[in-house]
């Protein structure tokens, strides 16, 4: 005879969920500025230069960018610095990584650009440089996964070039960890700050001898 037997925790689903989903937005995370590839409202150039763009940043390009403020990354390396000459003078570059997970619903491109320090986080001093992003690798190969972006100085360019290039804003919204359009985002920041304060209002008007709110 044969009992059917029915388990009452799945370990393997538990365990994809804890790492994939819960910890991959719930762990220690680093706030940066990114900028996707927007491959819908890019313009390639596909007869001159196979399938690319004349350049990156600049009047030539018809390379867009969606724009994703406050998103989390994760395990930033430490930034290795080299010294290359040549014919310009004297460069500096810097090379880092990081990793950004699967769950974001964002697919990291060669070619994309990060600001690791923002204005609004640090107001005092934001002369810090945007990197651009020069490989990926996929850990590990499945349809739940963890990008390796590897980064490195973008030379001689202002965030003003980059944001000229922006087709679309979004924030990460720490709330619910979810990524939003700028405008639902800050619809959804009054409605969690009105929350707030209708919180505390009724904590103040709490009567412990009653159990009523008393206005």
């Amino acid at each position: 005879m044969i009992q059917n037997w029915v388990r009452l925790y799945h370990y393997i689903h538990e365990y994809q969920h804890l790492v994939y989903d819960f910890y991959s937005k719930q762990g220690v995370a680093f706030l940066v500025t990114y900028w996707n590839l927007d491959k819908e409202n890019t313009i390639w150039d596909n007869k001159d230069v196979m399938g690319g763009a004349y350049e990156r940043t600049g009047e030539l390009t018809g390379l867009k960018f969606n724009k994703y403020l406050l998103l989390p990354v994760y395990f930033p390396d430490e930034i290795n610095t080299m010294f290359d000459g040549s014919e310009t003078g004297l460069n500096k570059e810097q090379e880092s990584s990081f990793v950004i997970p699967s769950s974001y619903g964002i697919t990291p491109y060669p070619g994309d650009f990060i600001k690791l320090e923002q204005q609004y986080l640090q107001s005092s001093n934001d002369t810090y440089p945007i990197f651009v992003v020069t490989g990926i690798e996929i850990h590990p190969n499945t349809e739940k996964r963890f990008w390796k972006v590897k980064i490195k100085v973008y030379q001689s360019v202002s965030i003003d070039k980059v944001n000229e290039q922006t087709s679309g804003q979004f924030v990460f919204f720490d709330y619910d960890k979810q990524i939003y359009p700028i405008d639902q985002a800050e619809y959804l920041a009054n409605l969690l700050s009105k929350s707030e304060v209708l919180k505390d209002r009724l904590q103040g008007s709490w009567d412990a001898l009653t159990g009523f709110h008393l206005g």
